[in-house]
């Protein structure tokens, strides 16, 4: 009973700070409300496919990439990304409320194929993240990321290729695609329940080095965090555009807001990028060594 309630006392601070920072277990109950803008969008891997006229096995293919990473019973999407031993989410699903970081070997990487899910450890010593901190999401979601390494490999998913460096690819108002883990607000929250739908980029905030954040109509709740925004799903290995980091949903929100009602990512750019191809150019054996 007492972690319940530590883990309701959690639910509430973050909805109040507007970070959509984790998921709720299944025991609690979300508020109606939390991070949606506009009516529900979001559908499972396999509602979308239905729709679409899609075939789930393409469609689970091309987003194998997308799975889930698990602290103390909070749970974040995280990406398989550029290897299949490199994982990328954000940096609040190591931080706790006090400032503190919370120690990688406390979360589980869990990667579902089918009816099966499996737990890769964290190599502890690989982790990088951005110098978050908790405040205005506008400040922070530059830094809210975190790259880590396995210690195997995930063999059973395609890793999210990068853009190339400096590609132009971001306008506002661009159709993109967010698939994330399971979500609040949504029946089936279940480690296995995989999440897509389309949305638009509305804004792109450039401060003359490059796209710096992502605010997006998307409907996005907790545990969305660490999401994929890809611009297709055309390709055999679709290009991870972006990481979905935080949203501002007021109640009653009906449609996109500049200041009230919007999701917030960041483009695979800056120092999140080079992160990557940081640990992509690495041993991975001396780094399990340390």
């Amino acid at each position: 009973m007492k972690r319940m309630t530590m883990g309701s006392a959690l639910i509430l601070w973050l909805m109040a700070t507007g970070l959509c920072l984790a998921q709720q277990m299944p025991s609690a109950r979300p508020k109606p409300w939390t991070g949606i803008i506009g009516t529900e969008k979001r559908l499972t891997f396999s509602d979308y496919a239905k729709t679409q006229g899609l075939p789930l096995e393409r469609l689970n293919s091309h987003l194998s990439a997308v799975q889930v990473l698990e602290c103390r019973a909070i749970q974040f999407t995280a990406l398989v990304v550029g290897a299949p031993d490199i994982v990328v989410t954000v940096a609040h699903a190591f931080q706790e409320r006090t400032g503190g970081m919370r120690h990688p070997t406390t979360c589980g990487f869990f990667v579902t194929q089918g009816t099966k899910t499996d737990l890769y450890m964290i190599n502890a010593y690989t982790l990088k993240t951005g110098k978050f901190r908790y405040g205005p999401i506008e400040e922070n979601s530059p830094v809210d990321w975190a790259v880590m390494r396995l210690r195997r490999p995930v063999v059973s998913v395609q890793p999210f290729e990068l853009p190339e460096e400096n590609t132009p690819i971001w306008h506002d108002d661009q159709a993109v695609f967010l698939a994330t883990g399971p979500q609040t607000n949504f029946p089936l929250r279940d480690v296995s329940v995989r999440l897509l739908e389309d949305c638009r980029l509305r804004r792109v905030v450039d401060r003359g080095e490059g796209p710096i954040l992502l605010k997006t109509d998307c409907d996005t709740g907790l545990g969305a965090s660490g999401g994929a925004y890809i611009a297709s799903l055309a390709g055999q290995r679709p290009v991870l555009l972006g990481l979905q980091s935080s949203n501002r949903g007021e109640p009653g929100c009906t449609a996109y807001d500049e200041s009230l009602c919007f999701a917030l990512g960041l483009p695979v750019a800056g120092d999140l990028r080079a992160a990557i191809v940081k640990m992509m150019s690495s041993d991975p054996k001396t780094d399990l060594e340390r």
